[in-house]
């Protein structure tokens, strides 16, 4: 499909707000919102103590620590409750490790089958913790729809304290505590976007200042688990998540989990103090190989990896999950080959996609539906058909809210839940094509807009502009995510050098290009897009989107232009 090219405003401030930085570097922040040096600063540089927001001001905060500190805790029985993607992962592995190491705690985690369980708590999960003895559930990136479930715990005498940070759908669940930063009974606290992980370590942050047991810095070597599953999550690394992802990828760099250190082994990471990971290697090479375990088998896998302290342990479960990566990427390419084919055969889209098959796998469809959400432009929803119930994922576009989509179909679906641009729900068989009609109509109703993918582009530069004091200043932005996203820059009309195709099936394009001066010259790669470049040839004239980086190769480091689209220059 074609791309919509959107350019940012160029400044048009007489006098330079940054001058000791590169003009390009100025204007990108000056269309990011930065407004003085101060800003700039506290962005570039946050402070650890004074970013972090007070734990206490979260609502029901308070009565979650009291219980946890009690004297009873001590022969409790507690279970941490977790979700089965990187973010629970990473939020089940952080508090059941801080409790055993630094309250001595008896606690275990649960995290259920995806596949035979489903999302979050079931009366069937509840019965198992009781047989074993529970007294107390902690959710972590789960538990905020789970009404039924929490008085059905609490009825056989088990507790439940609610970490969540999902969107509350109805009335939320009366347990002892319910901890989530969306919930609309949260009136003080000031940012709203943490991930699940997130709630937990604010959980954490509350105990530590309250248990004098708890040594001062001891908190602070969980960042790792906090950078990995925050930014696993794509949620906006402003605010609070930015200081916790960037002290946490310090920790990373030195982490004391084996786990880890065997993940970036097979993601071919290589890290150090003085070379930190970036939120990119995370998000694409860390984050599905954790990802993978619950969407191919058990996130337990994952689970026991980073809980693991013993080498070969970790080396073999590591190669698990290499594995099963492996697979969910050819299951992923499978379901979206199919689906693609369908969508390219019809003359016009709905604006809304809704596909089903008993063929699918549970977990995939998920990842599927947002590759194919951001390749056509729309909201997608894919379906597992199970028997008479229909189980699945969608993912939406800006603009258009999946939650509030499935409230106006509530009467349809068993259950539903999740954020405005990702959510699941289940429905019966039966349900189904009204469910299709209804929320396709919901859509053509409420996207107005053209639907056709945009690139949002920072600034227009010109080959003299790039230089490595640009791409140095552009990384003090990092690290890169939600809403702070890697800088985008436009080239126009540079002429092509050479061209050729790289990798085993030739799918990767990598470009020489050159100003018309013939000043200067640069190597741009395009990742799986060879394929897209048969109408351009050597000699003609351009226009290219780009990242600008520094690629490493042999101990040298030399600019690339990491490309994301190009075309005929006019």
């Amino acid at each position: 499909m074609g791309k919509k090219w959107k350019v940012g405003k160029k400044n048009k401030k007489s006098e330079r707000v940054f001058p000791e930085l590169e003009k390009l570097t100025e204007q990108i922040l000056l269309n990011r919102g930065f407004k003085n040096e101060k800003e700039l600063e506290s962005f570039f540089v946050p402070d650890y103590e004074k970013d972090l927001h007070d734990p206490f001001l979260l609502n029901d905060m308070k009565k979650a620590v009291k219980r946890i500190l009690s004297k009873k805790s001590k022969n409790d029985k507690i279970c941490i409750f977790g979700d089965y993607d990187a973010d629970g992962v990473t939020g089940s592995v952080l508090l059941t490790s801080f409790f055993k190491k630094e309250l001595g705690l008896k606690v275990f985690s649960y995290i259920p089958d995806r596949e035979e369980e489903g999302y979050g708590m079931s009366k069937g999960a509840i019965d198992n913790l009781k047989n074993q003895n529970t007294t107390l559930i902690i959710t972590v990136d789960c538990g905020i729809t789970n009404v039924e479930e929490v008085d059905y715990a609490q009825k056989n005498g088990i507790e439940v304290i609610i970490l969540d940070h999902h969107d509350v759908v109805g009335s939320s669940p009366k347990a002892l505590a319910v901890i989530d930063p969306k919930n609309p009974k949260e009136k003080k606290y000031p940012f709203r976007e943490l991930a699940g992980v997130g709630v937990a370590f604010k959980f954490l942050q509350a105990i530590a200042q309250k248990s004098p047991k708890i040594k001062e810095d001891a908190l602070k070597w969980y960042l790792d688990l906090v950078a990995v599953g925050t930014v696993a999550d794509c949620v906006p690394l402003l605010d609070e998540n930015r200081t916790l992802v960037k002290f946490g990828l310090m920790v990373l760099a030195k982490t004391k989990r084996v786990g880890f250190r065997q993940l970036f082994q097979n993601g071919r990471i290589q890290i150090n103090e003085s070379e930190l990971p970036k939120a990119e290697q995370i998000a694409f090479q860390i984050a599905p190989r954790i990802n993978a375990a619950g969407r191919m088998k058990h996130a337990e896998t994952a689970y026991n990896l980073l809980m693991t302290k013993d080498e070969s342990k970790a080396s073999e479960l590591a190669k698990e999950l290499e594995n099963e990566n492996k697979n969910r990427q050819k299951v992923t390419n499978d379901i979206l080959k199919k689906v693609k084919k369908e969508l390219n055969a019809k003359k016009k889209l709905p604006k809304a996609i809704v596909k089903s098959s008993p063929e699918w796998k549970i977990g995939i469809i998920g990842l599927s539906a947002g590759k194919l959400a951001e390749e056509f432009a729309r909201p997608v929803i894919l379906l597992q058909e199970k028997g008479k119930i229909f189980r699945g994922s969608g993912r939406s576009i800006p603009g258009f809210n999946l939650v509030k989509a499935f409230e106006e179909q509530a009467d349809l679906l068993k259950k539903y839940g999740g954020h405005s641009q990702a959510a699941g729900l289940t429905l019966a068989r039966e349900n189904f094509p009204e469910f299709k009609k209804r929320f396709q109509a919901e859509a053509e109703k409420k996207i107005i807009k053209s639907l056709i993918k945009t690139i949002s582009i920072d600034v227009r530069a010109e080959i003299k502009d790039i230089n490595n004091k640009l791409c140095e200043e552009l990384s003090m932005l990092e690290p890169f995510g939600k809403e702070n996203e890697l800088p985008v820059l436009l080239l126009e009309k540079v002429k092509i050098i050479n061209k050729k195709f790289l990798g085993k099936d030739e799918k990767h394009l990598k470009l020489w290009v050159e100003g018309l001066n013939r000043t200067e010259m640069f190597e741009g790669i395009g990742f799986g897009m060879a394929e897209n470049s048969k109408d351009i040839k050597i000699g003609d004239e351009i226009d290219l989107v780009f990242n600008l980086e520094q690629n490493h190769w042999n101990g040298t480091k030399k600019l690339q232009l990491k490309l994301i689209d190009f075309k005929k220059s006019d």
